[in-house]
């Protein structure tokens, strides 16, 4: 089930609300500002530019990822507590009953999980500690840098956008100068719709492109963070260390508040 992220939509919707405050506010004549033909002139062009400078399938994933912007990161200090939590479970597991019924306890999450799942193969296939550590490191390696890709894609599409917007208004600028022998009165509704362009491109770069942008990245980063907590537990699961020592390692990558209690606390 999808969870909406409720900063990302406040943050969307006030910068939309505003927008439309500030219009109507100060026009009645509030119309002048949608023109279809010069938002398809901004999206289209800037697609176009971003498919000359990168490959289809980048694009079309950092439109999915930009897209993915109003969903919940799903990687919070709760479930990072969580995923340190089972370690120190697998850990008691691993040791009393090999790898046998180490698998047998993983339930479909953890199945879903494709890092939890090379981990779990890795152990199962008798994987050394540092082996283990360069397998997941490689894989979380490559990981970062697709996303990183994405962002990219995003943050050029961020600076194509006003260069359109700038080329629609000279294009609507010039239509217009060739009109100054007709009907005067038009002179400045025209240079009205000439700068709707480039307002366009400058607020899709800024409400949509670049926050998209910086947030893949964010998410991206947290990821990165998940994936080293849970590359390090399978390490001190491949060294069959006990839960506490595991314990003690993974809540280092946790806030103070989140992390998990001793477990002699718990035993008392």
């Amino acid at each position: 089930m999808f969870r909406f992220s409720f900063s990302t939509l406040i943050g969307f919707c006030a910068g939309i609300g505003l927008f439309i405050f500030a219009v109507m506010s100060s026009t009645s004549n509030y119309q002048i500002f949608v023109s279809i033909s010069s938002l398809a002139l901004v999206l289209g062009s800037t697609l176009a530019a971003s498919l000359i400078s990168y490959s289809t399938m980048d694009v079309l994933c950092a439109v999915k990822s930009m897209m993915q912007t109003f969903l919940h990161s799903p990687t919070s200090q709760r479930h990072l507590r969580e995923i340190a939590q089972r370690f120190v479970d697998w850990s008691t597991i691993y040791r009393q009953g090999g790898v046998a019924a180490l698998e047998s306890s993983l339930t479909p999450a953890d199945l879903k999980d494709e890092y939890v799942r090379d981990g779990i193969e890795m152990i199962g296939a008798g994987y050394k500690n540092h082996d283990i550590r360069i397998l997941l490191t490689d894989q979380m390696d490559a990981t970062w840098q697709r996303h990183t890709l994405e962002s990219k894609v995003l943050n050029t599409m961020a600076v194509y956008s006003p260069g359109f917007g700038m080329v629609g208004t000279i294009v609507g600028l010039i239509i217009m100068l060739d009109n100054l022998n007709g009907d005067m009165a038009g002179l400045g509704k025209g240079l009205a719709l000439a700068l709707i362009t480039t307002l366009y491109g400058v607020v899709l770069a800024n409400l949509f492109f670049k926050p998209a942008a910086n947030q893949v990245t964010e998410k991206q980063e947290t990821m990165y963070f998940r994936h080293q907590l849970i590359m390090e537990g399978f390490v001190l699961l491949a060294e069959k260390r006990d839960a506490l020592y595991i314990q003690d390692r993974l809540n280092a990558y946790l806030r103070p508040n989140a992390r998990m209690k001793a477990l002699i606390e718990e035993l008392e």
